[in-house]
């Protein structure tokens, strides 16, 4: 799959969509705090963000045992903004 299809699959979701704009806003959660702040099941919080690691939109940072989320960084966000911008 390339990066591309990752995105729209990523993006598929009204969740994941929610949980973007949670971490754009709060600048980064774990998983407990974003299921509690959005009334999701900690188990859809979880599938959903490693969903959006795995497009490169989020990148997941281990402090001890929590993991926290927050926006990711490089090539992958750079191309998000272009197709969201209909930039090339």
């Amino acid at each position: 799959m390339d990066w591309e299809d990752l995105l729209i699959e990523a993006m598929k979701s009204k969740t994941r969509v929610r949980i973007l704009k949670y971490i754009i806003n709060a600048g980064g959660a774990n998983i407990s705090r974003i299921s509690r702040e959005l009334g999701i099941s900690y188990t859809s919080a979880e599938r959903n963000l490693e969903a959006l690691s795995k497009a490169g939109i989020l990148e997941e940072v281990k402090l001890g045992r929590v993991r926290v989320y927050k926006m990711g960084e490089g090539e992958s966000i750079i191309k998000l903004i272009k197709c969201l911008t209909g930039r090339d």
